[in-house]
């Protein structure tokens, strides 16, 4: 069995137009290949179901930058209301911060559904989803290297991380793209009554970069929005692969190079 996870801004949507129409003919060859596209972004469950329906996939999600995921039998779920939920310590977090520090990070929980409009590029009635958390605050850090370092160590103290993706600098719990695209090839192989999976994974910015490590084979999106990921052992091994196009376009070339050399 085969599993492709891949990142959506950047990587399966334009970074500008977020755009998938580009990839839609490598996305229709692995529909009729019978191979799951497992969306893993830092976007919001909210977000992500009208991008999911609008691919035509039905698969379980890894959302807000791996700090939770949704279609497992096995998952935990938070309402709003729960005062529990990793999104809620978070804003917690954040309120009790040292004066010196409290000025240095605002989240989308600090900004309207216009200014993250503004700052994502989506259009309103998006960035009313992207505001509806339940695991992590994506935003931006505005300090100095000492103040930031002073920020991660008590975040870290309150068993939570920061990761930087490819437009903001989000908190979240202390998990990955990679931890939870293990739990969702665990679920595959119980469905497929402990069938071996191969996994491809598709991303473009630092918080991608876990998931295309673990996978069978990595693939890194261009993207000239922001520095390239650094070379790892796994890619001069030949594990992690780099497209030339960006975006979706790059996404449904080596999708399709994939499949021609038989890997998927």
């Amino acid at each position: 069995m085969k599993l492709v996870f891949t990142d959506l801004d950047g990587t399966l949507l334009d970074h500008d137009s977020y755009s998938f129409e580009a990839a839609r003919p490598a996305l229709d060859l692995l529909a009729s290949r019978g191979i799951p596209v497992i969306l893993a972004s830092s976007k919001t469950e909210a977000e992500m179901r009208p991008i999911a329906e609008a691919i035509g996939i039905a698969h379980p999600m890894i959302v807000e930058n791996g700090a939770g995921v949704v279609g497992l039998d096995t998952e935990s779920a938070f309402s709003r209301e729960d005062l529990q939920s990793p999104y809620n310590d978070l804003r917690s977090f954040l309120r009790e911060l040292p004066k010196e520090l409290a000025t240095c990070f605002e989240g989308f929980g600090d900004w309207s559904a216009a200014r993250v409009a503004a700052e994502t590029g989506l259009p309103l009635p998006a960035a009313e989803l992207a505001r509806q958390r339940l695991f992590s605050e994506p935003g931006r850090f505005t300090g100095t290297e000492v103040q930031r370092q002073a920020f991660m160590a008590l975040l870290d103290a309150q068993g939570f991380t920061a990761v930087q993706g490819g437009r903001f600098f989000t908190l979240m719990p202390k998990t990955s793209k990679a931890e939870r695209m293990a739990e969702v090839v665990v679920y595959y192989q119980r469905l497929s009554a402990g069938e071996m999976i191969r996994t491809v994974a598709l991303g473009d910015a630092p918080n991608d970069l876990a998931m295309l490590q673990a996978a069978d084979c990595g693939i890194i999106i261009a993207n000239p929005a922001h520095k390239a990921l650094p070379v790892t052992e796994r890619e001069t091994e030949g594990a992690i692969l780099r497209s030339e196009q960006s975006g979706p376009e790059g996404w449904n070339i080596m999708i399709h190079q994939l499949v021609a050399t038989g890997f998927l």
